[in-house]
């Protein structure tokens, strides 16, 4: 038996406290030093930063800020990083919303400048602003702020939106941060703000992505799964609890099915899937693989168990897309042949036994179905087309299909093969890859029986492109050697 990655409920309750109150720390611990900013060094940052010609040389910077696309304290810039998070990331349009979300809730700054009243440090006069009241704006101040300072707004967006990106994205956080950080700098130098003001904005940024988050009901685990951030390393969170099957027998065959919210579909699969590979009449066993379904599917995998011993059931600790679903069930597989297909029944396991035989006839260490005949809608057999010539054009294959999930292995050809979030669309190549044969062949393609697709152009495109120049760079430098031991008694060394 191997050590899940499963953590309990305690475990993870605690972890959420736990960078719930590591984010409360941050935004009193900023609260705090902008206080002490306001009553002890601000006047003598302002002047520190005129003396040395700072102010003079930050102004530059003024072309920059009018690209607000590339400026982290403009809102547009927040827009167009939403929009790639709504393409490309496993959260979709709930992480963009709660990007945006986070983005507004910290333009409370204007009512708190509106507030306070504060002038900016330097205001046009190239002096500092210290006898001024810093606290009268007036109604005037609420629509025309150029002049207040208290706090940031560019800082408090900037914040705000690294915190969330951070959230989402976890692997990039530095690059968040050391943006937000690139805006509270810029703010200090130029003298338009006080070194409080960047500060409280931080405080605020912080607070607006707690809002924003609590608002869009993100899990802790939204910036872990099937995302544009690394995947998981090769170690402790990549192993998979098995138990020893109620079956005696070791089973010929192992078919590995990834399944996620396919309450609809688990009764009709499970039945259809037996009477298919009792016809092989061969020891067989179905490894399903709940990636962290929501619905009824794990209640209704529970109770099939107890009727079929040839069906285990492994529960992914969240949901961690196809790919990792399909790497734990090869790795829980115990066949010497290993088989693939969809839960929702696109792919008909009736193929099954018809495609087994290839293997020794083709002699051959992988069976791929081409679903010559798709049954999808005329936009998704288009994108399905072109992107099958460009994966072929741009990994120099000759592979039809290569993302279909209806497939057969000799066990060697697959297991130990270790994979990355979008690999099953690539698993012919990289088969040949490791120097196995691959042959491909025409098989029936049905419509959805129930459910809904989880996949479509958006979350499919744009990630399978940036997968496949990852693929390309692998065949290019994947190690290709041959070597052999020399034996004690032999001439030659």
């Amino acid at each position: 038996m191997t050590i899940s990655n499963v953590q309990t409920l305690p475990t993870q309750m605690s972890s959420r406290r736990g960078r719930f109150s590591g984010w409360i720390f941050f935004a009193i611990a900023f609260a705090v030093l902008a206080i002490a900013a306001y009553y002890t060094c601000d006047v003598k940052v302002v002047e520190a930063v005129h003396r040395a010609g700072l102010d003079t040389w930050a102004k530059k910077w003024v072309w920059v800020r009018k690209l607000k696309f590339i400026w982290p304290g403009h809102f547009l810039f927040t827009l167009i990083i939403a929009l790639l998070v709504a393409i490309v990331h496993r959260t979709g349009l709930q992480g963009a919303w709660a990007l945006l979300l986070a983005g507004i809730f910290s333009g409370a700054n204007s009512v708190i400048k509106w507030a306070v009243g504060r002038p900016r440090p330097d205001w046009k006069t190239g002096t500092p602003s210290f006898t001024a009241n810093p606290f009268k704006g007036g109604i005037k101040g609420l629509f025309s702020q150029e002049n207040l300072s208290f706090p940031s707004g560019d800082v408090a967006l900037a914040v705000s939106s690294a915190a969330m990106l951070g959230y989402l994205i976890p692997r990039w956080r530095p690059l968040w941060w050391a943006m937000a950080g690139v805006v509270a700098f810029q703010r200090v130098a130029e003298n338009a703000h006080h070194l409080s003001d960047v500060l409280a904005a931080a405080t605020l940024g912080i607070v607006a992505f707690h809002c924003a988050r609590v608002a869009c009901r993100l899990s802790p685990d939204a910036g872990h799964g099937d995302t544009i951030e690394s995947p998981a390393i090769f170690g402790p969170d990549r192993t998979v609890e098995t138990t020893p099957n109620r079956m005696q027998e070791t089973p010929y065959l192992s078919l590995v099915i990834p399944c996620y919210n396919e309450e609809e579909n688990v009764p009709a699969l499970l039945t259809r899937v037996e009477a298919s590979l009792q016809l092989t009449q061969k020891p067989f066993e179905v490894v399903l693989v709940d990636d962290g379904s929501t619905d009824s599917t794990p209640a209704l995998l529970a109770k099939a168990m107890q009727e079929k011993p040839w069906l285990r059931v492994i529960r992914m600790a969240k949901n961690g897309g196809q790919s990792a679903a399909f790497e734990a069930g090869f790795e829980a597989a115990r066949g010497e042949i290993i088989a693939t297909i969809d839960a929702d029944l696109q792919n008909d396991p009736e193929e099954i036994p018809r495609l087994l035989p290839m293997l020794d006839e083709q002699k051959v260490d992988m069976i791929t179905g081409w679903r010559k005949d798709r049954q999808d809608t005329p936009f998704r057999r288009w994108q399905s087309r072109q992107a099958n010539k460009i994966r072929n054009w741009i990994s120099n294959e000759t592979v039809n299909d290569s993302a279909s999930s209806l497939k057969l292995y000799r066990a060697h050809a697959i297991k130990g093969l270790r994979l990355f979030n979008g690999a099953h669309r690539f698993f012919p190549t990289l088969v040949k890859m490791r120097g196995y044969k691959v042959f491909e062949t025409p098989v029936k393609h049905s419509v959805r029986f129930a459910g809904t697709a989880k996949y479509g152009f958006r979350n499919r495109a744009f990630r399978a492109f940036i997968d496949l120049l990852g693929v390309r760079w692998m065949k290019e430098r994947y190690l290709r050697y041959q070597a052999n031991e020399v034996k004690a008694d032999s001439k030659t060394v």
